[in-house]
């Protein structure tokens, strides 16, 4: 461990300039089938009264309450920071959920879950669409995996700021989730992430191929539902063998994704 303070040390005297990628959903946005029923069926109340939100525009005071109620970050965060991204966007989104996408939730991803109803969902702006994430907390990982151990050496491609940061949260203990891998067909995408960390984590989550996860506000991931399929008949892109990590699985040909909270650095990597 000296070994690697050390080098740490030495990375931390480069430029530590980084830019930040992604942005932290408020974990506040993720509610459960039940809560988001809540949700749709006032809206549906609110439709029979005569009201509306159609043609991107909000009618009736209690309607535009209600959706900024559920769904403020989407229209007061993002709508501002994404060039495509419309209020109307949202709004339309919104119309089609109360009336179409929810009620076929529970049908359209139930499969891959032992009690989805248990489970943490919202939408965010992703790729041109509202797309579906799933909160990776603690719920999420007890379905899949039950309290078994789930440390592991995995490795994940960050930056000397990165690197700081995460050391920084582990020796203050307030942890947060990062994306790792054990198995990379192709180079990452981020020039500027030119550093590898080798380190132990506590395994939350692992996937077969990149499920496309975002930060929260909570230190948690969410996933994003679509990325649940896999090209294969018989598996999802869910891992449940931790043993293995679905290393000798890619058909992707990318890299697997799995999803943990460091608990100690190891080796930093060119």
């Amino acid at each position: 461990m000296a070994s690697y303070q050390k080098k740490w040390k030495n990375f931390l005297k480069e430029d530590l300039t980084v830019r930040v990628h992604g942005y932290l959903k408020p974990t506040s946005s993720f509610r459960t089938l039940t809560e988001w029923k809540e949700f749709v069926e006032k809206g549906l109340d609110l439709q029979e009264k005569g009201m509306s939100i159609r043609g991107g525009e909000v009618e009736g005071e209690e309607f535009n309450t209600l959706v900024n109620d559920y769904f403020d970050f989407q229209l007061n965060t993002d709508v501002p920071r994404y060039d495509l991204l419309t209020k109307k966007n949202v709004l339309d989104f919104i119309e089609d959920f109360i009336n179409h996408r929810f009620w076929g939730l529970k049908r359209e991803f139930g499969t891959y879950f032992p009690n989805i109803e248990k489970l943490r969902f919202s939408y965010f702006y992703s790729r041109g669409d509202m797309e579906p994430y799933v909160l990776v907390d603690d719920e999420f990982t007890k379905q899949i995996y039950g309290d078994t151990d789930r440390i592991k050496t995995l490795q994940h491609y960050t930056s000397n700021r990165g690197v700081e940061r995460i050391q920084n949260a582990i020796e203050s203990g307030n942890s947060f989730d990062i994306s790792a891998f054990t198995v990379m067909k192709r180079p990452f995408f981020r020039k500027e992430s030119d550093k590898i960390m080798v380190f132990k984590g506590e395994v939350k989550a692992a996937f077969r191929s990149d499920v496309k996860s975002y930060a929260t506000d909570s230190g948690r991931k969410a996933i994003n539902l679509y990325r649940l399929e896999y090209p294969n008949e018989n598996k999802s892109n869910i891992c449940d063998d931790l043993e293995t990590a679905c290393s000798s699985d890619t058909r992707t040909t990318l890299w697997n994704e799995i999803i943990a909270t460091p608990l100690e650095i190891l080796e930093i990597k060119e």
